[in-house]
C-alpha cells in the first residue's frame, strides 16, 4: 500500500470515527485498542483441534529496514512466549525484501531466511479451527523491560530477554545456515577480530526519532583505539556506506576484512530502496544485512552506534551464551525535532 492509499484509509477511518463520537462504548474500545497490548482476535481456519493455542504473527508491510522489522518480530515472539502461545510468522508481499516469485521454495518472505519458530507451517496452521491473530500492539509487552517506548530505547534487561527469545525461536533455515557458516568461517578464519558497524546513508539525514548521526571519523577513532588496545588481528567492517568502507580501507589496509558482494551507497538514501539489475535483488539485500549481523555477532569485540543492526548483533551474541570482550556503543542521543520525520 502506497503513502497516498494509506492517507486515504486514514481519512476514511477518521470520518468513520467522527460519526460515532457520541457512542461512549465505541470511543472506549478505540482508545483501549491503542494501549491494551494483550488484545487479539480468534480466527477459525479449519476444523482441526490444537493441543496448544496457535498465535499468527502476520507482519504487514512497514517500509522499515530488515532489522527494524526483525526486532519488532522479537517483541511479538516475546508476547507469544509469556502467554504460552505457539507462533507462526508471515511477512507480507509488501515486505521490502520480498520478491514477486518464490525464493528458497517459499512465497513467505520470513521463510526465505528462517524456519518457522513454532514448528508449524502456514499451510498446517490453516487446518486449525482456533488461531489467535496477533496485532502490532502485542509487541508493547516488552515496554516494561526495554526502558522506554521509543524505537531505539534499549537496556541490558531487554537485550538479555530478546537473547532468550532468539535462542528459543529464531533459527536460520538450512540453506542460509550452511551459507553463513561457510562465508563467515572463510572471512574471519578463526582470527581475533574486532567488528565495527557503521550506519551511514539515510542516517545522515538525522530523521526525527532516529539516533543523532555518528560521523565516520568518530567510528574510525573509536575502532583504532579498541583495535590497538585489544591486540586484535583483524577488523571486520559492516556498513551500508561506500565512504566509510574507503576510509577504513585506507586506515587498516590488510587488517580489514569485509564482504565484497554487498550493495552500498555513497549518498543519503538507504540501500533498501536501491534497484539494480541482479536476480532476486531484494532477497539478496536481506541476505547481505543478515549475514553482516551474524558476522558482527561472531567477532570478539564490537564498535557500533545505536542501530537496529547493532542491537540485533548484541542480542544474537548473547543468545549463543557469549559476550563481547570489548563493547563500545557510540550514543549521541536521539533526534527530537520537527524538521524531518521518518519516511
Amino acid at each position: 500500500m502506497g503513502r497516498v492509499s494509506r492517507k486515504i484509509e486514514q481519512i476514511k477511518f477518521a470520518w468513520y470515527c467522527y460519526h460515532r463520537g457520541n457512542d461512549s462504548r465505541f470511543v472506549k474500545n478505540v482508545k483501549n485498542a491503542e494501549v491494551d497490548f494483550s488484545q487479539v482476535s480468534l480466527e477459525k481456519f479449519g476444523d482441526k483441534p490444537g493441543e496448544s493455542m496457535i498465535y499468527f504473527i502476520d507482519m504487514k508491510e512497514s517500509h522499515s529496514g530488515f532489522f527494524a522489522d526483525h526486532n519488532r518480530l522479537l517483541s511479538l515472539l516475546y508476547f507469544a512466549d509469556i502467554y504460552g502461545l505457539r507462533p507462526v510468522v508471515q511477512y507480507s508481499s509488501g515486505y521490502c525484501y520480498a520478491e514477486k516469485h518464490p525464493v528458497n521454495g517459499t512465497e513467505n518472505p520470513f521463510e526465505y531466511y528462517f524456519k518457522q519458530p513454532g514448528g508449524i507451517s502456514l499451510e498446517e496452521m490453516k487446518e486449525y479451527k482456533c488461531v489467535l491473530l496477533g496485532r502490532k500492539e502485542n509487541g508493547n509487552a516488552v515496554i516494561p523491560i526495554k526502558g522506554g517506548t521509543g524505537g531505539y530505547a534499549r537496556n541490558e534487561q531487554y537485550i538479555d530477554e530478546m537473547a532468550r527469545i532468539t535462542a528459543k525461536y529464531i533459527c536460520l533455515n538450512d540453506k542460509i545456515d550452511r551459507q553463513f557458516k561457510q562465508e563467515i568461517g572463510q572471512l574471519l578464519d578463526g582470527k581475533n577480530t574486532l567488528a565495527v558497524h557503521v550506519r551511514g546513508t539515510d542516517f545522515k539525514q538525522n530523521f526525527n526519532g532516529h539516533p543523532v548521526q555518528v560521523r565516520t571519523e568518530e567510528y574510525l577513532k573509536a575502532a583504532q583505539k579498541v583495535f590497538e588496545e585489544g591486540a586484535y588481528e583483524r577488523i571486520f567492517l559492516a556498513t551500508d556506506d561506500s565512504e566509510a568502507l574507503n576510509l577504513f580501507k585506507s586506515q587498516f589496509q590488510e587488517s580489514l576484512v569485509y564482504y565484497e558482494d554487498v550493495v552500498r551507497s555513497d549518498g543519503n538514501d538507504t540501500v533498501m530502496h536501491s534497484e539494480i539489475q541482479r536476480q532476486n535483488h531484494h532477497y539478496l539485500l536481506g541476505v547481505e544485512v543478515l549475514r553482516d549481523m551474524y558476522t558482527l555477532a561472531a567477532c570478539n569485540g564490537l564498535v557500533a552506534g545505536l542501530s537496529q543492526v547493532s542491537f540485533a548483533a548484541r542480542i544474537q551474541k548473547k543468545s549463543s551464551g557469549d559476550n563481547y570482550k570489548d563493547l563500545v556503543v557510540i550514543d549521541k542521543g536521539i533526534n527530537s525535532h520537527r524538521n524531518k520525520n521518518c519516511p
